[in-house]
């Protein structure tokens, strides 16, 4: 028993350092975020990392000494970004783990209103922060090369257009991207037939706003 403390309190230790240097870049980029600014860093602990359950474990804590609405929110919003974070770091290395992060990273987005949001900050934060994913996820696309990987930031991007939430400013370029893609060689034709009714899906939409 003592030895599984002792581990445990070594592969904590370890950990600490990284854990700070990750939440120092995040409460900068929570601090300064604009829709003209996408660098959202890199992850030192990835999905495919020994630490990746403290990194758990840790934000687990961290949703539970969330006590009010406003900060609960500002939480979820924080994971996504570090889903997306892991994400990147991800690229040319584990791009198979790529579909199951952006997974996670949607999870913590759709939990998060899109409408009558009555704290403002936090919806404005969201609007923000939602902007700048659609720029991080585009050019992420362009350095991958897992087919799966490609299929997961396509669906994604589709998923965050469909939030009423997102600014037309943003939504544009995100329904361009999609009907480029739709043009791709790559893509089979039902692949292909699926993206084109989704980009004419997300035109419609900055029409009808």
């Amino acid at each position: 028993m003592k030895a599984i403390v002792m581990l445990l309190a070594v592969l904590i230790f370890s950990a600490n350092s990284v854990f700070a240097t990750e939440a120092s870049f995040s409460a900068t980029y929570s601090a300064t975020l604009a829709p003209t600014g996408n660098d959202i860093g890199v992850s030192k602990i990835t999905p495919d990392s020994f630490f990746y359950f403290l990194k758990t474990v840790r934000e687990n804590i961290e949703m539970k000494l969330a006590f009010t609405p406003h900060v609960k929110l500002i939480r979820q919003l924080e994971f996504a970004t570090r889903r997306l974070r892991e994400t990147k770091s991800l690229v040319g290395d584990r791009e198979d783990l790529i579909p199951p992060t952006l997974e996670r990273y949607w999870s913590y987005i759709n939990s998060l209103p899109d409408k009558d949001l009555e704290d403002e900050e936090v919806a404005v934060r969201i609007k923000e922060t939602l902007t700048v994913h659609l720029e991080v996820l585009e050019q992420i696309y362009d350095k991958i090369t897992n087919k799966r990987a490609k299929m997961s930031i396509r669906a994604t991007v589709n998923r965050i257009v469909q939030r009423l939430d997102v600014p037309i400013f943003a939504r544009f370029p995100a329904c361009t991207f999609l009907e480029k893609e739709a043009t791709s060689s790559a893509l089979t034709e039902p692949e292909r037939q699926i993206l084109i009714e989704r980009a004419n899906s997300c035109f419609k939409e900055i029409n009808l706003r």
